[in-house]
């Protein structure tokens, strides 16, 4: 196990480093993608369309609400989908070298947690920018974001092993995670839907997730315990689902690949 924990983080490695290689900024790109993304919602939002939360006293508070929502999403919905055909894209090297399937998607999941981590990191300098509070609140970003990446993984992975089976899944799971996106509170609030469409909210897994998130960002409000063993519960139990699906299909899975 620890052998193939290692081989996770080498191949990790190897994907941050190559994913920009040929590109004029190269690695860059991994700090000027989350800059663009919330320069652009910022003074679209805040500034030209003067769209602004009474809640806050800030003029940005719509971005500040905006921005962690948004990066989550971003990265969840990039793990599901590099997750989605990860199995067909590594056959040759699932068949012939006797490295587990698992080990490939594990060092998807290093990397993009760290460019979460980086993302969120960008995303705390904005707060200082805006003059916005930053509290030691702060710190329940990080088992929480670990958590939705833990989520992200297990769906990820439970998506990739019947995307071999149904191979139209490799096209449906990216429309279904736009779908996903906008039934979920990111961009809008949660008032917006909480009367017509309650069911959206409460089974909907993300949005447990991007109500910490917001409440962190606006209001320095530290999660509940009930929010917290919600989303850890979702974690978990979506973790030993894909842990039991993978012990029983990756045996057929590597006959039909």
């Amino acid at each position: 196990m620890k052998h193939n924990i290692l081989l996770a983080f080498f191949f990790a490695s190897r994907d941050f480093k190559e994913r920009y290689v040929g590109t004029g900024l190269g690695q860059i790109w991994y700090i000027l993608s989350p800059i663009i993304t919330i320069f652009i919602y910022t003074v679209i939002f805040s500034d030209f369309m003067k769209m602004k939360l009474d809640i806050v006293d800030n003029s940005y508070s719509y971005s500040i609400y905006l921005v962690p929502g948004l990066l989550a999403w971003t990265s969840f919905s990039t793990i599901l989908m590099r997750l989605n055909g990860s199995i067909l894209e590594k056959a040759n090297l699932i068949k012939k070298i006797s490295v587990p399937a698992f080990v490939y998607q594990l060092s998807i999941i290093i990397t993009e947690f760290g460019v979460l981590m980086l993302s969120y990191l960008l995303a705390l300098i904005f707060l200082l920018l805006v003059n916005h509070p930053i509290t030691l609140t702060f710190l329940y970003l990080i088992p929480i974001l670990f958590l939705q990446t833990l989520f992200a993984f297990a769906l990820g992975v439970i998506i990739s092993l019947f995307t071999p089976l149904f191979k139209d899944l490799k096209e449906a799971v990216p429309i279904f995670v736009q779908l996903w996106f906008w039934m979920t509170p990111v961009i809008y609030m949660k008032e917006m839907i909480a009367d017509k469409f309650p069911s959206l909210l409460i089974y909907n897994p993300f949005y447990y997730f991007a109500q910490i998130y917001q409440d962190i960002f606006l209001y320095s409000k530290a999660p509940s315990l009930h929010a917290m063993s919600i989303i850890l519960a979702i974690s978990i139990l979506t973790l030993l689902l894909a842990g039991f699906l993978y012990k029983k299909m990756i045996g057929t899975i590597k006959d039909i690949i």
